[in-house]
């Protein structure tokens, strides 16, 4: 397929299928670091719903999308996203019940009751919180991967209209794209052949057999596959803005709401939040006022 982009080798692709699949995400994948351990906060627990309470444990859903928010080393789940799970739920005196899914699952784990929270930066958008709930707890953007030799860099999305072009299944950077295509049209250009794959590594790996153009991502999942070695670049500044956990809605809402708050203000506080950040290379989008978001909010505007 001959595009204003140039291919890239295939092989460079296969080396950054181990940075697995972003969502809202930056630098190289994390040497293994001594978790942070957290202490119970009774502030903090005393605003844990008493049927999560009864439980004993926070049902935590874990997207697959790779360093530096989540990826798998062995039977371990390491990164940013883990790491502030484990913490959320030490500080409000439970145990810490992770599960790895794919991103677009995460909402309607979170709808049926299986999960009580869900990390994967979530940018809070106004088709998200009809379903759930959101407690900002990170910043980030969007940017385009692509071949380091591109003879195009795209800076805005209406530079790509009429390439094809990747994002993650269920990921901001999708609706993005989708978004994008009035604009193309106003312009009277092609629009953008959008391409949802189940992970930023299948994205990049089918960039690098030429079946797409580029693709758009977190930032910080860019920066990781860059850091590896791998011949691409990043360009543009796509969106931006706070990210969130998101939150079950259930008859308990408020309460959990304001228990998910108060502990990332103890994390930020205590400077447990800090040593997670610093440890997984995304202080970069560290935030210091946890808001929450929920149906009827005036939610943040991601340009």
């Amino acid at each position: 397929m001959k595009s204003l982009f140039r291919r890239a080798r295939t092989v460079a692709a296969l080396a950054v299928v181990g940075v697995t699949a972003t969502a809202c995400a930056g630098a190289s994948e994390p040497e293994s670091v001594a978790p942070v351990n957290v202490s119970a906060s009774a502030e903090v627990s005393e605003l844990v719903p008493e049927p999560i309470k009864q439980r004993g444990t926070l049902r935590v859903a874990i997207p697959d999308i790779g360093s530096p928010l989540a990826y798998r080393e062995g039977d371990e789940l390491r990164g940013m996203d883990p790491a502030l799970g484990e913490a959320l739920a030490q500080v409000m005196g439970l145990k810490y019940q992770p599960e790895m899914i794919p991103f677009n699952a995460t909402l309607p784990g979170l709808q049926s009751g299986r999960y009580d929270v869900s990390f994967g930066q979530f940018y809070v958008t106004e088709d998200r919180v009809q379903v759930v709930d959101f407690v900002t707890d990170w910043r980030d953007f969007s940017s385009f991967i692509v071949p380091a030799d591109a003879e195009v860099k795209p800076e805005a999305l209406t530079d790509v209209c009429g390439l094809p072009i990747g994002a993650m299944d269920g990921s901001v950077e999708l609706k993005f794209l989708n978004d994008a295509q009035a604009e193309c049209s106003a312009r009277g250009r092609k629009p953008i052949s959008v391409n949802a794959f189940p992970s930023i590594s299948a994205g990049v790996l089918a960039m690098s057999s030429g079946r797409v153009a580029g693709v758009l991502v977190g930032r910080g999942a860019g920066e990781s596959a860059i850091e590896k070695g791998q011949p691409f670049t990043l360009v543009g500044e796509i969106g931006g803005g706070p990210c969130a956990t998101a939150v079950a809605r259930t008859e308990y809402s408020d309460e959990m709401l304001a228990a998910v708050k108060k502990a990332y203000e103890v994390l930020i506080a205590d400077g447990a939040y800090a040593q997670i950040l610093d440890a997984n290379n995304t202080t970069y989008g560290a935030i210091d006022n946890p808001t929450i978001y929920t149906r009827g909010s005036d939610h943040p505007i991601y340009k």
